[in-house]
C-alpha cells in the first residue's frame, strides 16, 4: 500500500470512496433515502471547491492503482480539524485508516500544529473503539448536523507532540 498526497486527478475517485463509506455506515443517523438520492451531489458538491494544497491536506492510500481509503485536513481551524477519514468499506479492518490517520497527524506535526481534532457520530461504536485505539483523547459529546440532520457526535483529540 502507498499513502500518497491527493491531486485533482483523484477527485472523482474519492467522491465515489466517500460516498460508498457513508452509505455503508451512516444509515445509522441518516435516511435511506438521504444515502441514495440526497448524499450523492451533496458530496459532488462538498468536493468540487476543495483543493489539495497546504491548507488542505489531502493523503490518500492506494494499491494497484486502486483507491483504499483516504483522509483531509483541515488547518484553518486551530487545532487543525480531520474533516474526513475513511477506507472503502471492502477493505476495513485492515490497518489502512491508522497508516492514513497516523500519516495525516505526521504531515500537520510537520506545519507546526501540536494537536489535531476530529468529530465522530456518536452512533458509530466501531469507528470510536478505532480512535480510541489510536491515541485519541474523548473530549465528549456535542450537537452537530450532517447533510441538515441533527445528530450527536464525539469530538476526539490527538496529541502530535
Amino acid at each position: 500500500m502507498l499513502i500518497r498526497a491527493a491531486t485533482e486527478a483523484d477527485r472523482d475517485a474519492i467522491v465515489a470512496l466517500h460516498l460508498a463509506s457513508w452509505q455503508s455506515s451512516y444509515g445509522i443517523v441518516l435516511p435511506a433515502r438521504v444515502l441514495s438520492d440526497v448524499l450523492p451531489d451533496y458530496l459532488a458538491a462538498k468536493w468540487a471547491p476543495r483543493g489539495f494544497g497546504p491548507d488542505q491536506p489531502t493523503l490518500v492510500a492506494e494499491a494497484g492503482g486502486e483507491l483504499l481509503g483516504f483522509v483531509c485536513a483541515l488547518r484553518d481551524v486551530v487545532p487543525p480539524l480531520i474533516d474526513n477519514l475513511h477506507v472503502h468499506p471492502t477493505g476495513r479492518g485492515r490497518g489502512t485508516g491508522a497508516q492514513l490517520l497516523a500519516a495525516i497527524n505526521k504531515a500537520l506535526a510537520a506545519r507546526g500544529a501540536a494537536a489535531s481534532t476530529l468529530t465522530v457520530l456518536e452512533a458509530n461504536t466501531r469507528a470510536i473503539a478505532f480512535y480510541r485505539a489510536q491515541g485519541g483523547r474523548d473530549a465528549g459529546p456535542e450537537d452537530d448536523r450532517l447533510v441538515g440532520h441533527p445528530v450527536k457526535v464525539r469530538r476526539f483529540l490527538f496529541d502530535l507532540a
